[in-house]
């Protein structure tokens, strides 16, 4: 419940009409808000919130943000209209008060690959032992984690809250407004430099979360990051560093690689060991599990809770995720996004698997690269030419590229991805393996629904 005077005062409004003293909580959707809700109208490239206000009341809001200067449309306005400098900073000023009023510890977790998997991770880990809450989905940025804020009702005993990035200054901006007790990196590899400009660049902007950290607070390195195990941390924050190659505080072995079948691993948690198993592909997601087992265990987790909780984690949809055709092959669902770290990492994998069949890859662009598209496109050529993969469908604009890298005649390019999927149906047969990756904007995830 927020009071009309809370509202005024955090986002530093002017009371223009108060037909209604205080509000059930915050919406920016007026599709979706509930009677007795504020009503914040943001702004975007493909929209603004403002031509909805009237909307909004029709549908039970108790109020409204404006911009100032904008009166002239609140046609429609039946309840308290508050205004404001900028609605979207507006909404920002909400997180931030009702940040302050959260007593939980929060966690905040980044890095260029594997975050939203090691934060759903980490979340079903503390759920066996605390009251938890995170942001859903790959809500992490500014709107996304205000929104996260705003919607908590209850003050957990943790708040697990993924941080994203694709321009300078992001993560220190949502740093600053979570103020965490505890961060986690999970790795710095290419990605997003278009915004971010070269590799130095992002793990400034990455390590700007560990710089964030509260004082006496707790940060978590990653010492198989080659960059990360650089990092000289602050002495007024405890440091705890994880790694699956050499000594480290929590440790993470190999059982046995059970193919498509995943994991048996074992875990060293400070003093405390355990043995589990795992249904996640690829060695890169044992680097997520000790991560999120590292930071879970350290905040009061116990160690046959953490195993039970891999156990029983199974891959999200686009992240890796193997699912069995009706023809007989299996198709690998890894299409939430791609940078060169991602892909050399799915393609290893794949070429790892046992497979009674042939392999074949589906590849669309990596986006957000900048000057270097071309260079790390070709890079990613010159990797599967070493791969030796019996067959590479390629879709996008950039990736066209890898051609010129493999020549051994079994790459294939295609303008659509309609065209793409019948030639795919066509080469696929019983016992195939077929990776399908790329970058969101190439709708990957269509060629899968369309393989299955």
């Amino acid at each position: 419940m927020w009071q009309l005077d809370e509202v005024i005062r955090a986002v530093e409004g002017t009371a223009l009409h108060t037909a209604q003293g205080s509000f059930t909580g915050i919406s920016t959707d007026s599709r979706t808000i509930q009677e007795g809700e504020l009503f914040v109208p943001l702004k975007g490239p493909r929209f603004d919130g403002h031509a909805f206000i009237g909307e909004a009341f029709l549908r039970g809001a108790a109020g409204s943000l404006c911009d100032k200067g904008r009166e002239s449309e609140l046609r429609g306005a039946a309840g308290t209209v508050i205004l404001v400098a900028d609605a979207n900073e507006a909404l920002l000023d909400l997180a931030r008060d009702r940040r302050a009023r959260i007593g939980a510890t929060f966690i905040a977790l980044t890095g260029s690959n594997g975050k939203t998997t090691t934060k759903e991770l980490l979340a079903r880990m503390m759920e066996t032992t605390f009251p938890v809450a995170y942001n859903q989905r790959n809500y992490n940025n500014r709107i996304g984690v205000s929104q996260t804020l705003l919607g908590i009702e209850s003050d957990p005993a943790f708040f697990i809250m993924e941080l994203g990035t694709n321009h300078k200054g992001e993560i220190a901006e949502l740093a600053a407004l979570v103020k965490p007790d505890m961060s986690l990196i999970t790795n710095v590899n290419p990605s997003h430099l278009q915004g971010l400009g070269d590799l130095d660049g992002v793990y400034r902007e990455k390590t700007d979360l560990f710089r964030a950290t509260k004082e006496g607070g707790a940060i978590f390195i990653n010492k198989d990051d080659p960059l990360l195990a650089c990092y000289k941390p602050e002495s007024r924050i405890h440091t705890h560093r994880f790694s699956m190659l050499t000594k480290a505080e929590s440790t993470l072995d190999i059982l046995e690689d059970k193919g498509l079948l995943g994991f048996d691993i074992s875990l060293k948690l400070g003093k405390e060991t355990v043995t589990t198993s795992t249904p996640l592909l690829g060695r890169h997601n044992l680097a997520n599990i000790l991560a999120a087992a590292a930071v879970a265990h350290q905040s009061g987790a116990g160690a046959d809770n953490i195993g039970k909780a891999i156990e029983g984690f199974q891959p999200y949809a686009g992240r890796f995720r193997s699912m069995e055709s009706t023809r007989g092959y299996t198709v690998i669902d890894d299409t939430y996004n791609a940078n060169p770290a991602s892909m050399e990492k799915a393609v290893a994998t794949l070429v790892g698997l046992p497979c009674k069949g042939k392999k074949i890859v589906i590849l669309g662009d990596m986006k957000e690269l900048g000057e270097e598209t071309a260079y790390y496109h070709r890079e990613l050529g010159r990797m599967l030419a070493k791969a030796d993969i019996p067959l590479t469908l390629l879709l996008g604009d950039q990736i066209r590229v890898v051609q010129d890298e493999v020549k051994n005649g079994r790459v294939f390019f295609f303008q659509e991805s309609s065209a793409l999927l019948r030639h795919a149906l066509e080469a696929a047969e019983k016992d195939d393996i077929i990776l399908v990756k790329g970058s969101r904007a190439l709708r990957m995830d269509d060629i899968v629904e369309g393989l299955l």
